[in-house]
C-alpha cells in the first residue's frame, strides 16, 4: 500500500487544480492563503509543491517534486533543485490551445478596435470606429511552441502572410514554411504588421523586443502571451506615445500586477488582461492527466517522467 503523499497547494493555482488535486485518493492535501503559510506548510513535511510562483523558502528539506502549473521555469533555482535531489515538472503542452485563442483575441481587439469601443461603453458614447482586416496582413510568431503552433495555424485560416521565428528552425515540423533564426529577429520586424510574442523568458530575463524593434515594426501592432520581461516597457509607452505603433496587446508585463502608475492602463490603444491567457476550465484535466501520470512515476520509483525540468529525464 501506498503511503499517503503531503502535497502543499500555493494559494495561486489556475482554476480547477486545487479541486481536482482534493479528489484524488492517497494525497493528503494542504491549501494555503499565502506564501507565508505555503512556506510554513512544506515545512510541516511537505513532499510536493503545486505552484507556478516560488521562493527561496519554499525549498524545505522534505520536498522532492514541484509539479509546476505554468510552462516558464525561470523563476525557480534549478541547480539548488538539482543538488537536493528535487525533480521539477511544469504545464507544457496543457496552456498551447487556450493561449492561442486567447492571443487571437487579443489581436481582434487591437485591429477591430474592440478595446477602444469597451472605453466607450463605459461613457454611453456611440462612437464608430473602422478597423482593421487581418486577411493579408503579414504576421511573425516569435516562439514556435505549442502556443505559438496553434496561433500559426488559427492565422492560416485567416489569410494571413505568416513568418515564425524559433530557436531551432531546423528540428520544426509543423505548418509553417517560413522559419527563421532569432538573430533574423530585426529584419522580421520590418517585415511583419503584427509581432506577437509566444515564447519563455529569455534566461537573463533581459527584454527581447526594444526600442529598435518597435521602431522597425512601425506603424504595426505588439502581441504579447509569453512574458512581460521580453518587451522593455518604457520602449513600448514612447513607441504608443511618440512613434508609429497602432496598439499592444498584453497578458503579461514587466511587474505583475502591472502598477496603477503605468501609462499603459490608460491608453486606449492598449488592451490588458490579468496574466489570464491559459485560464478556462480545461486546464485542471489536461494538467491532472500529466500530475496522474508523473505521481505513478514518483510512486513506483521508476518510469518516465512527463515534462521533466530537473530530475530523471530532464533536458536542461
Amino acid at each position: 500500500m501506498q503511503k499517503t503523499l503531503n502535497v502543499v497547494l500555493h494559494h495561486n493555482l489556475p482554476t480547477g487544480v486545487p479541486a481536482w488535486l482534493v479528489s484524488q485518493p492517497g494525497l493528503n492535501v494542504t491549501r494555503t492563503a499565502d506564501d507565508d503559510a505555503c512556506a510554513a506548510a512544506l515545512s510541516q513535511g511537505g513532499e510536493v509543491l503545486v505552484t507556478s510562483t516560488w521562493r527561496p523558502d519554499f525549498l524545505v528539506p522534505s520536498l522532492r517534486w514541484i509539479a509546476g502549473c505554468g510552462t516558464g521555469i525561470e523563476q525557480y533555482p534549478l541547480d539548488a533543485l538539482a543538488a537536493q535531489g528535487v525533480t521539477l515538472t511544469n504545464a507544457a503542452g496543457v496552456h498551447g490551445e487556450c493561449v492561442a485563442e486567447h492571443a487571437f483575441a487579443l489581436l481582434l481587439a487591437l485591429t477591430r478596435r474592440i478595446g477602444e469601443a469597451a472605453r466607450h461603453m463605459e461613457r454611453a458614447q456611440w462612437q464608430s470606429l473602422a478597423g482593421d482586416e487581418l486577411g493579408g496582413k503579414k504576421l511573425a510568431i516569435v516562439g514556435i511552441g505549442a502556443i505559438g503552433e496553434g496561433v500559426a495555424r488559427r492565422a492560416q485560416g485567416w489569410g494571413m502572410s505568416l513568418v515564425g521565428i524559433k530557436r531551432n528552425p531546423a528540428r520544426y515540423s509543423g505548418c509553417l514554411s517560413d522559419l527563421r533564426p532569432p538573430e533574423a529577429l530585426a529584419e522580421v520586424c520590418d517585415w511583419a504588421d503584427i509581432l506577437m510574442l509566444c515564447m519563455p523568458a529569455l534566461p537573463d530575463r533581459s527584454a527581447l523586443v526594444g526600442a529598435r524593434e518597435l521602431e522597425r515594426l512601425g506603424a504595426g501592432w505588439l502581441i504579447n502571451v509569453g512574458r512581460g520581461s521580453l518587451v522593455d516597457e518604457s520602449a513600448l509607452v514612447h513607441a504608443l506615445q511618440h512613434g508609429r505603433l497602432r496598439g499592444a496587446g498584453l497578458d503579461v508585463t514587466a511587474i505583475e500586477p502591472l502598477p496603477a502608475s503605468s501609462p499603459l492602463w490608460a491608453d486606449p490603444r492598449v488592451v490588458l488582461t490579468a496574466h489570464n491567457a491559459g485560464e478556462s476550465p480545461g486546464f485542471a484535466p489536461r494538467w491532472g492527466a500529466i500530475f496522474a501520470h508523473n505521481l505513478a512515476v514518483y510512486q513506483a520509483g521508476q518510469g518516465a517522467w512527463r515534462n521533466p525540468i530537473v530530475g530523471p529525464g530532464a533536458q536542461l
